[in-house]
């Protein structure tokens, strides 16, 4: 009984599923770039609309970043190192299960009307409410679902 074995080549003489499959990955690597840097628009705009004092300073550290196998948005190291409030101000006080009525560090309010510990400052002030969930990571996969479809269409 004899065997036959087909192998599909393109015009030029090429393996045809070598090539196919080469393409396939330069084409997922560079969706995923286009998604990633898509997203970190989203959540950037998503931080200063729904922030209530934004500065700018969080929104600035989502940035679109190569991970293993892909790209990703907000490295959380650094994040947790720059902006270690972060997961606080995206699920609030009460989401994070936060002690909020605590009396702050001796300190005062800044012109961002952000707390800064400091000697020089107030003692025996206790916040009245807890920090609110923004949700930013969420409205921003919300909003990343609507968009995946036109950003990766080809036609």
């Amino acid at each position: 009984m004899a065997r036959l074995k087909v192998i599909i080549r393109d015009k030029v003489g090429k393996d045809f599923r070598t090539e196919e499959i080469r393409r396939i990955k330069s084409m997922g690597k560079k969706d995923t770039k286009r998604l990633a840097k898509e997203c970190e628009k989203i959540i950037q705009e998503t931080i200063m609309r729904k922030t209530e004092r934004p500065t700018g300073h969080l929104a600035s550290l989502m940035k679109a970043g190569p991970i293993v196998n892909g790209w990703g948005v907000g490295d959380i190291e650094t994040l947790d190192k720059l902006a270690p409030y972060w997961n606080h101000i995206d699920k609030g006080s009460q989401g994070i299960g936060a002690n909020w009525q605590h009396y702050l560090p001796k300190g005062y309010w800044d012109g961002n009307f952000r707390w800064v510990t400091s000697e020089d400052g107030y003692s025996g002030i206790m916040p009245e409410r807890p920090i609110l969930a923004v949700n930013y990571i969420a409205s921003t996969l919300a909003r990343m679902q609507t968009r995946e479809r036109k950003i990766l269409n080809r036609t």
